[in-house]
């Protein structure tokens, strides 16, 4: 997927200017960059929630699963039927999926009885379930402790292999390790 000559302003604020860039299908990709320089815009772009730019994305990504940094779940549904309101008849994947993310014990629980990171595992167990094309996630792990990431990063790459994964994050051991593509926003140009 290639974004080419992306314009897009807020108010007074240019966010970007003829920027072009390449995402690796099939490949995790990590956007990373300073506060403020457009990793989220460039997020919602890309998931078709932000149309209000110039510029062209080739070819448009068709089922987008999205990992918002914020969790977004029902309090009124269980931690299982947050992860099943995706696809129906799907309660054996998304049991399998809550297995992975270290939840199975936490299927009958409501998020507002839950953790941050326990939030956001929700939040990607969801999203894995949706089973996208194209993953988009915003900071999906930056409520996660060094530990747990350890544990449950390398089973979520694994079961995402061969997906387009496109990941904000400001973790430089993240990216490292698990980054095929590094889309750098940073306008000092930083390494990681």
């Amino acid at each position: 997927m290639r974004i080419i000559g992306l314009n897009k302003r807020f108010d007074n604020k240019t966010v970007f200017k003829g920027f072009s860039c390449e995402i690796l299908d099939g490949q995790v990709n990590f956007i990373v960059g300073e506060s403020g320089s457009g990793k989220t815009t460039l997020l919602r772009i890309l998931a078709g929630l932000d149309n209000n730019y110039f510029g062209k994305i080739e070819p448009k990504p068709n089922k987008i699963s999205v990992v918002f940094q914020e969790p977004r779940l029902l309090d009124a549904l269980s931690v299982l039927d947050n992860v099943k309101i995706v696809k129906k008849d799907s309660e054996k994947k998304a049991k399998e999926i809550l297995d992975m993310l270290e939840l199975s014990g936490s299927l009958s629980l409501h998020p507002s009885e839950l953790s941050g990171g326990m939030k956001m595992r929700v939040n990607l167990a969801r999203a894995i379930n949706y089973d996208g094309d194209v993953f988009l996630m915003d900071e999906p792990f930056s409520a996660l402790d060094n530990e747990l990431k350890r544990r449950i990063l390398p089973k979520i790459f694994n079961i995402l292999k061969g997906k387009t994964i496109v990941i904000v994050s400001h973790d430089p051991s993240e990216v490292r390790r698990y980054g095929k593509n590094v889309i750098n926003l940073d306008k000092n140009n930083l390494k990681v």
